[in-house]
């Protein structure tokens, strides 16, 4: 191995290590930064660009986290990213 293997490799490592320390320093940061964010009914609707009768139907049937409050209807930014990625088809699955 040359030298200059031996760094671009030194390299690679430091940054893979300094990547998954910065991540797991942020990644509470970032959870809580999502929670902040909360949807009325009609903006739901747009973020998930789907009908009011859809999200009702989802509200429903339990298919999507919501919270009440004054009998209105609010959902989670971070709820719905979740709801997204459970349903999200990989190329490959």
């Amino acid at each position: 191995m040359t030298t200059a293997d031996f760094i671009e490799a030194l390299r690679a490592d430091l940054k893979r290590e300094l990547t998954a320390e910065i991540l797991s320093e942020l990644q509470p940061e970032i959870k809580k930064a999502l929670r902040a964010n909360t949807f009325t009914f009609e903006e739901a609707c747009e973020y998930l660009k789907v009908s009011e009768s859809t999200l009702r139907r989802m509200v429903r049937n339990n298919k999507i986290p919501y919270f009440r409050q004054r009998e209105n209807l609010y959902f989670r930014q971070f709820d719905l990213d979740k709801h997204i990625e459970s349903i999200l088809i990989r190329k490959g699955d």
